[in-house]
């Protein structure tokens, strides 16, 4: 039977001191380890979502713009004035004569 040592007792003016046990301290150590990386990894995805975030918010920007460009080329495309000096040059399209116009009741 292998022998085991002795546990040291340490007497101080009536006082006895134990030498601790290592296994609560290591885990200690472990829970606190744990709860620190837990903590360091809510911290980079939450980095990571506003890095996210921004990107997302910079693209609805992008779009906004764009849809400000194109708001500006359909008013200026469909201008009456353009559409009409289109007709004319391009189809060759002229004003209706007085008799071609007639009205339905």
């Amino acid at each position: 039977m292998p022998e085991t040592l002795p546990r040291t007792i340490v007497k101080i003016n009536g006082f006895s001191l134990h030498r601790p046990s290592l296994a609560p301290v290591i885990v200690a150590i472990i829970l606190v380890s744990l709860l620190s990386l837990l903590f360091v990894w809510s911290r980079l995805h939450a980095i990571n979502l506003e890095y996210s975030l921004s990107n997302l918010e910079r693209g609805i920007r992008s779009g906004q713009q764009q849809i400000k460009q194109l708001e500006l080329e359909v008013a200026y495309l469909a201008r009456d004035e353009r559409i009409e000096r289109l007709a004319r040059e391009k189809l060759g399209l002229r004003p209706p004569a007085p008799g071609q116009i007639i009205r339905v009741d």
